[in-house]
């Protein structure tokens, strides 16, 4: 089918730039599996590298048919299977988001304002992501650009001011109590890698070098996040495995001059990307719906996800049994390699094999009709 490019490729790498920021903000002791936070190094690395394997089978399905996205695919290699494909998409962008709005009431309620609701926070965040949603992916992609320019200068302020507090003893050998927070982190870091799947929706509708805007994306990506794990690492020293919010203590403490206490800029960085986060997904779940409903506009569907999002992400916070359950590395990652890798390569084999038999096809009717012409001769 045919499908007019909406966003160009720095628009696109952009926006998955800005929610990929938010890994960082998020990252724990915990959640990573032990107190080597500096082991993270090596999962960043890790990560990187997978990503790159993992875009294989979509980028080949790509290159055969650039007008298609992963659902187009779907319905085309699958028939109506492909109403199931695009379902599942449709439901693991909606528990990706409540999984960082869930996360993000849980940073408000521990650091910010205990005694502030959770659901006027969630009310405020998803008015705002759900407009930017219904105007569509060009006005989030523009409004992306300059909340990440906004990013990285938070970022680098961060990071610049803390660089004095960074002290050598705190920094231990690589790898000292071995492989499994390494091994932990890893999956933390692939299951919120996100943005796989978004490109295998998102890639026909964009114009431009997908291929080094790629690149550029992971590098800055995981490039970003070892710098920040090393000075984390420097600053905080042991005392990071008491923190349930490592990066935000960092911003606290950081400063230099007037400018002091740092953490209204994380605050800001983490708002900023989550908003993005969630504007992004609502698109392409209403996107996903537009295909099994078989309708011409999801906006409605983004209204009912956003519904969705906002209720179970409040459930979550409120219960302890459902944050174990969201909150679980060994949930997270599963989702997104079957959404980043396993489905496209399913795809593609199926592709491979309809291809080949094809071939054969046409083989032997071609020696068919090579028979029927030497025996009339």
């Amino acid at each position: 089918m045919s499908r007019k490019c909406l966003i160009s490729a720095g628009q696109l790498f952009s926006l998955l730039l800005v929610s990929s920021l938010i890994i960082m903000v998020t990252t724990n002791s915990t959640w990573t599996g032990g107190g080597d936070f500096l082991d993270n190094i090596i999962s960043c690395a890790i990560a990187f590298a997978v990503n790159f394997i993992a875009v294989i089978p979509l980028g080949v399905l790509y290159r055969k048919r650039p007008t298609m996205n992963i659902l187009d695919h779907g319905y085309h290699l699958t028939g109506w299977f492909g109403t199931v494909i695009a379902l599942f998409y449709g439901l693991y962008f909606l528990t990706i988001d409540c999984y960082y709005l869930s996360v993000f009431q849980v940073f408000n309620a521990n650091m910010i304002e205990p005694e502030m609701p959770s659901w006027l926070i969630v009310i405020a965040v998803l008015i705002v992501a759900v407009y930017a949603a219904w105007k569509g992916m060009e006005s989030i992609s523009r409004t992306s650009v300059f909340i990440l320019v906004m990013l990285l200068i938070g970022f680098l302020f961060i990071l610049v001011t803390s660089i004095p507090q960074v002290k050598s003893e705190n920094f231990k050998p690589l790898l000292y109590n071995g492989w499994n927070q390494t091994i932990q982190s890893t999956m933390l870091f692939l299951g919120r890698s996100t943005g796989l799947a978004t490109l295998a929706i998102l890639l026909p509708a964009t114009k431009g070098n997908k291929k080094i805007g790629f690149t550029v994306w992971n590098v800055i990506t995981y490039l970003l996040m070892s710098i920040i794990m090393v000075i984390m690492v420097g600053v905080l020293g042991n005392a990071i495995q008491t923190q349930m919010f490592p990066m935000h203590t960092l911003a606290a403490i950081s400063g230099i001059g007037p400018f002091q206490r740092m953490d209204s800029i994380f605050l800001g960085i983490w708002l900023m990307g989550v908003f993005i986060k969630i504007a992004i997904d609502l698109y392409l779940f209403g996107s996903c719906m537009q295909r099994v409903f078989h309708i011409k506009r999801g906006g409605f569907f983004i209204i009912g996800g956003a519904m969705a999002v906002g209720i179970i992400s409040v459930l979550i916070t409120k219960s302890v049994a459902l944050q174990h359950l969201f909150f679980d590395v060994y949930l997270l990652a599963p989702l997104t390699l079957f959404a980043s890798f396993v489905i496209p390569l399913i795809l593609l084999l199926i592709d491979t094999i309809k291809c080949k038999n094809k071939t054969i096809r046409r083989m032997e009717e071609t020696l068919e009709v090579q028979h029927e012409n030497s025996a009339l001769d």
